[in-house]
């Protein structure tokens, strides 16, 4: 197993399972090292952290059906953390530190990888049939309780086209196991298809991770991301590659460009009728 570094110090260890420490590194290589360096250096304009990450998002634009070989139920077979980024500083750690408005600081705080640098497999993800649905609402609680095991009582409370809230219960640092709470919004959508066998989906998201106390409402404002899913039709099932760009949106912020970009590869494996 490759070795996983953590960027933690001593202090920060107590906080760990509420800021979370980012992993760099993978653990076994499930995916072909080759693929995943030809599919990012293929994606590397499309996904450049200082201009489609900053070109506003055209609203409207996913009411396209979704391809056909992308529609129903598959598995991840297989997941890799590829790594974390942090274009402010340009260093191992983002510009004063992680702080709670930036998406992935915290547990449940990116709809798609609710615990950045974890890597699940074996969970079931399911596609509509317009793009209009966004898929990380369709697959919210089967990701959450996969990169989140001890998330249990897991409820999805659709209350607009816009906003998600996924209702669950789960340990907290120092009060023990309470009801929290994802709230999502779905800000902006856009979609292409490099190709009959691609798609890229983009979408804009500001999320809030809210623990519901009876002395005090915890809140941790997530601040806003943006996630690029592209999906490519291979043999014996499709390879997702998965780019998300938290910004830092707290007052003091100063600096347009990500606070930190997390970057995923997914092998998705079409599930068996009656699975």
């Amino acid at each position: 197993m490759a070795s996983v570094l953590f960027i933690c110090s001593r202090g920060q260890a107590l906080k760990a399972t509420r800021r979370q420490c980012c992993k760099l590194g993978a653990a076994a290589a499930v995916l072909s090292p080759a693929t995943t360096a030809l599919a990012n250096d293929a994606l590397e304009d499309a996904f450049s952290a200082r201009t489609k990450v900053l070109r506003p998002l055209q609203s409207g634009t996913c009411d396209a059906p979704t391809p056909e070989w992308l529609r129903g139920d598959w598995t991840v077979a297989a997941s890799r953390f590829e790594g974390v980024s942090f274009p402010q500083s340009g260093s191992y750690f983002p510009r004063g530190g992680f702080t709670e408005t930036i998406a992935g600081a915290r547990r449940g705080t990116i709809l798609a990888i609710p615990n950045a640098g974890a890597a699940p497999k074996g969970y079931a993800r399911s596609y509509a049939s317009t793009l209009g649905t966004s898929s990380d609402v369709t697959n919210a609680a089967a990701t959450l309780k996969a990169f989140w095991s001890d998330a249990t009582d897991i409820r999805l409370e659709q209350q607009s086209d816009r906003r998600t809230i996924v209702n669950y219960r789960a340990p907290t640092v120092k009060r023990g196991v309470l009801p929290q709470r994802i709230v999502a919004d779905r800000l902006a959508c856009a979609s292409e298809s490099p190709s009959p066998s691609s798609l890229i989906v983009a979408e804009r998201w500001a999320q809030a991770s809210v623990v519901d106390d009876a002395d005090a409402a915890l809140t941790s404002l997530s601040g806003t991301y943006t996630a690029w899913h592209r999906y490519d039709r291979v043999d014996q099932g499709v390879r997702e590659t998965l780019r998300v760009a938290a910004f830092d949106d707290s007052p003091a912020a100063d600096d347009i460009r990500p606070a930190a970009v997390y970057d995923y590869s997914f092998f998705l494996r079409r599930r068996a009728a009656g699975r």
